[in-house]
């Protein structure tokens, strides 16, 4: 994607965002920007300048709440609410679209459903202090991610990879993916001092840390914008990236990260590319 069209996909993904922040504040939901977006706000006050995605996660709690209240309230004539576990989007984490816009991955070619920008929106389930325990969460959250891509149509070139959504299309049943979603969730009603991102791309070691680096939000810098990040976002950030997380990555760590788009358009409709 050429700089001058990402700063456009920016402007538009930003919009989303303050309309986002200002929904959360009325509703009483507390969130924080998460991952590469934390990063951003951190190391660049701004996206990650090659970029195209951004991120939020909330506590179990709030995701619920979140879930609640988007329906009801969502401004249905500026957005679209994707939600979670549906037809449409089978994933295991939301998205709020942009009416009016495109934003067509590879993968999502031809699917009917929703392709307007979009944020994503993640919930941190309550992880247990085990390690094995923790492990199996992790596992099962592999298997209905695995599952999840298949109904997707993700397109890979790791064998791996494609062996895992084969496998995971044929065996995995609805009544396995409740069984495994259990095991994931199981401890979202009681009291952890662990919390942990188990439906993203992050490793094992990189998914859980301590529910206190949350705490309350620390206001900072991103764009134009002021947003939320983890109170101890530097802890969590060290967890996720490594201490040094605020050099600049290298160009074989920046291809790790490819862009998710295909076809971008921040002034038409989905609707004229399908």
């Amino acid at each position: 994607m050429e700089d001058k069209e990402l700063k456009l996909l920016h402007y538009k993904i930003l919009e989303i965002a303050e309309y986002f922040d200002t929904f959360c504040k009325e509703n009483n939901i507390t969130y924080y920007l998460m991952g590469g977006t934390a990063l951003g706000a951190i190391r660049h006050q701004g996206f990650i300048p090659w970029d195209d995605d951004y991120d939020v996660f909330m506590d179990y709690t709030n995701y619920t709440k979140f879930l609640k209240l988007v329906d009801k309230k969502l401004d249905k004539t500026l957005f679209y609410f994707q939600k979670e576990k549906s037809v449409e989007w089978p994933m295991y984490f939301s998205k709020i679209r942009m009416n009016g816009t495109t934003f067509i991955e590879k993968d999502l070619v031809g699917r009917s459903m929703h392709h307007g920008i979009y944020i994503d929106i993640m919930c941190l389930n309550n992880a247990s202090s085990l390690i094995m325990v923790r492990y199996l969460q992790y596992f099962c959250a592999r298997i209905l991610n695995s599952k999840s891509l298949a109904e997707k149509g993700y397109i890979t070139h790791s064998n791996l990879k494609k062996l895992a959504i084969v496998i995971s299309g044929l065996f995995v049943t609805t009544r396995v993916k409740s069984f495994l979603l259990r095991l994931i969730t199981i401890f979202n009603n009681s009291s952890t001092y662990l919390v942990g991102h188990f439906m993203g791309r992050a490793p094992f070691f990189k998914t859980s840390f301590n529910r206190k680096y949350l705490g309350k939000p620390r206001y900072v810098k991103f764009e134009n914008l002021v947003l939320p990040v983890p109170q101890k976002v530097e802890e969590y950030l060290k967890i996720r990236y490594g201490s040094c997380y605020m050099e600049q990555p290298t160009e074989g760590v920046k291809m790790e990260y490819p862009s998710h788009a295909f076809i971008v358009d921040t002034l038409k409709s989905y609707h004229e590319y399908m």
